[in-house]
């Protein structure tokens, strides 16, 4: 063959790998342009919906205000006339503020005298259901028959002196909607709209007035009812295609949406798909005509280039060839290395993000730790020195049970880092796995946690080889689930049984369910169920990730079951089982206290009191210092037993206390115990090397804390 049918062929054989790999970087980089704009679009909707619940959230407050009139509950409705017209001339976007009673009947309004006859309560439903509910509740838009305008009503509930139930409402216009809209300056040729929970038009970008009060379009209120949020192709009310992120709002049943051309959609994608079919364009061009004119000049750059493809591909750092004979693969090679360069920044921003998030949850430990520490130790004295006043044994209950609360949010944020970093270790022993469900049941009936359901436990002996500590955690995450999701009134199930070659653990409950599409992701991290609006806020939503992830540690499996939302969720822990176990003998009595000098070092004033009481109830001499170099004196001066000291102290810190400490003459008499919120092994080793004997993570309770004292001044 002709060297000219050569170079052909070694060209072709060149260009083709290349064309692929540019015609899949076309493809990619499209689609991520696309992903990246959809993503962009349905965050901006999601911040105008939260826009609009701040909005009626702020009206809401505001009716709360009013409805705790003095005159209003001493049954004075004239005077509460007066005072609700001047609320309303305060509030500008506010048509009218009317009160009715909880049968419906329109009792005054701001814009009508008083004692003259009022019109009855239009949107009856948004009423009868803050009186029914006893929350409040957010109308729909539609036409006043006092204010004769497109209007909308915020409702709230009054239970005033006597017990007599009222509805208080602001008539409110929709412009406050429409300001919201406004405000986003949204591109000109974009939509944006706020429905109400009917899917009616409360405020819209184009045409406002238009379709004011009108249904929104056909295929906007079809995704609606498919889905609360998410985006799909459809047309506007005036038949423009549109591509459109929406989302529904679970405090007010509100929707807010954006209907963003089809042109501006794709411009992206298309202007990076141009310009890439362009950059390979101009490859094959250049190869073709340096295959013309020189085999040796276009092998080996062509090689080079393949190779540093490859290795972007693969994720390594491209070899790009130096000096080309041929500027346009120069600029080529050096596009790659920008690419690779621009890979690498994006993993060095994911990697910091992800420590980032393991520095967060460290220091949410710490600064949640401080205060526990000073409410703990308050609570147990309460209990130490009994106040005869009934309203100090509430305080003392309302204190223990917030300790309780936050000490379990904590040790939730911290067991998620841990177990998602590896770094937890299971404690393994011979467990009853009934006998623990039954000690957790009891422990959480005699707290009063249980009070308010009707909880059955049926267990039987069954032994499995585990941690005790992360196994409580795992039947006290799902006795806690089950109680959280269940409204008062309600029944939760434990069930502890032999199955098979395992060990069953089951937690059941008439609860509020679960939808069968959460089924699959109720497992992971920071997901949570539905909230109806008469449930008080709490957990992170991490709970059941590690029951799942401790299960797994555990070398058994999880399963959740619901037949769907109000009927319930059952929750299934299956265990491999191993033959029962002798009990062991009775543990032999600890001996009794001995009376110590104790030092406590701590920048904290509550705490430091907390402390110093505590640990002078339990019989020990007690003395403080409030800094690092008032501690170290204190040690030479008095000679301590035993020096309890805060890591973070101001200026020295509790670290370089301990180094001095070590280094006086009273070195090697007294035992040093480091207080503090950080608790992560490298935290607990840096405390060791400084010179401290034990290292204690806040809150600790009075009590353990003298334990820990005694036990340490023994050694």
């Amino acid at each position: 063959m002709k060297i000219r049918t050569h170079l052909f062929m070694l060209t072709a054989g060149t260009i083709v790998p290349l064309v692929a790999f540019g015609v899949f970087a076309v493809l990619v980089l499209g689609e991520r342009e696309r992903e990246t704009f959809r993503a962009g679009a349905s965050a901006r909707t999601l911040a105008v919906l939260t826009a609009v619940d701040a909005e009626l959230r702020s009206s809401i407050s505001t009716l709360e205000a009013i409805g705790a009139s003095r005159a209003l509950h001493a049954g004075d409705l004239r005077r509460f006339h007066d005072e609700v017209t001047r609320a309303l001339a305060s509030q500008p976007e506010w048509l009218s503020i009317n009160l009715a009673d909880a049968d419906g009947r329109q009792l005054l309004n701001a814009r009508v005298p008083f004692g003259e006859p009022l019109p009855p309560v239009v949107d009856g439903e948004s009423l009868d259901r803050a009186a029914r509910t006893g929350k409040p509740a957010i109308g729909i838009i539609l036409i006043g028959t006092v204010t004769g305008r497109h209007e909308f009503s915020v409702r709230v509930p009054i239970r005033a002196a006597g017990g007599r139930l009222y509805v208080l409402s602001a008539v409110v216009s929709p412009a406050v909607m429409s300001a919201i809209l406004a405000a986003q300056r949204l591109p000109g040729d974009w939509v944006g709209v706020v429905l109400d929970a009917q899917d009616r038009f409360v405020a819209r970008t184009v045409g406002a007035e238009r379709f004011l009060g009108q249904p929104a379009s056909d295929s906007l209120r079809a995704a609606l009812a498919r889905a609360p949020e998410g985006w799909f192709h459809g047309t506007t009310v005036e038949g423009a295609a549109v591509y459109t992120p929406y989302t529904r709002s679970a405090f007010s049943g509100w929707s807010v949406a954006l209907g963003i051309p089809e042109a501006v959609v794709g411009a992206a994608g298309r202007r990076t798909v141009a310009l890439m079919s362009g950059v390979v364009a101009g490859i094959v061009a250049v190869a073709v005509l340096l295959g013309l004119l020189l085999v040796r000049r276009i092998t080996q750059p062509i090689a080079a280039l393949a190779s540093a493809a490859r290795a972007l591909g693969a994720g390594d750092a491209p070899a790009v060839p130096g000096a080309a004979s041929v500027a346009e693969i120069g600029a080529l090679a050096r596009a790659l290395g920008d690419a690779a360069a621009a890979i690498r920044e994006r993993e060095d921003a994911l990697r910091a993000s992800d420590r980032a998030k393991d520095q967060f949850l460290a220091m949410l430990g710490h600064e949640l730790r401080n205060p526990l520490g000073a409410i703990g130790s308050a609570a147990a004295i309460m209990e130490a020195a009994p106040d005869s006043v009934d309203v100090g044994r509430r305080a003392r209950a309302v204190i223990g049970r917030q300790v309780t609360t936050l000490t379990r949010l904590v040790d939730d944020l911290l067991d998620v880092s841990r177990v998602t970093t590896g770094k937890v270790v299971l404690v393994r022993r011979p467990v009853d796995l009934g006998a623990l469900v039954d000690r957790v049941v009891a422990d959480w009936q005699a707290a009063g946690r249980c009070a308010r359901h009707v909880v059955t436990v049926e267990t039987f002996p069954v032994w499995v080889d585990g941690d005790p500590i992360r196994l409580e955690q795992i039947a006290t995450n799902l006795l806690g689930n089950a109680l959280k999701y269940t409204p008062d009134g309600g029944a939760v199930a434990l069930h502890v049984t032999a199955h098979g070659e395992g060990a069953l653990l089951e937690v059941a409950d008439t609860g509020t369910g679960i939808p069968s599409e959460q089924l699959a992701t109720i497992f992971e991290l920071f997901v949570q169920g539905d909230r109806a609006l008469d449930r008080a806020p709490g957990g992170l939503g991490v709970g059941l990730t590690l029951v799942k992830a401790l299960v797994t540690m555990h070398g058994g499996t999880v399963e959740a079951f619901s037949d769907g939302p109000g009927r319930g969720a059952r929750f299934a822990v299956r265990l491999p089982r191993i033959e029962p176990v002798a009990a062991s003998p009775a543990a032999t009595p600890a001996p009794a206290r001995e009376r110590r000098r104790v030092l406590v070092i701590e920048d904290g004033a509550d705490a430091r009191e907390m402390l110093r009481v505590a640990l002078g109830l339990e019989g020990h001499e007690v003395h403080v210092a409030s800094d690092g170099l008032e501690g170290v004196k204190a040690v030479e001066d008095l000679g301590p037993d035993v020096a309890v000291i805060d890591l973070g102290l101001p200026g020295v810190d509790g670290y370089e206390v301990a180094r001095r400490i070590r280094s006086g003459r009273r070195r090697a008499s007294i035992v040093l115990i480091a207080l503090t919120g950080y608790g992560r092994p490298e935290d607990q080793r840096r405390a060791m090397e400084a010179g401290f004997d034990l290292h204690v993570t806040k809150p600790v309770a009075p009590d353990r804390l003298a334990e820990i004292i005694a036990t340490a001044a023994r050694r």
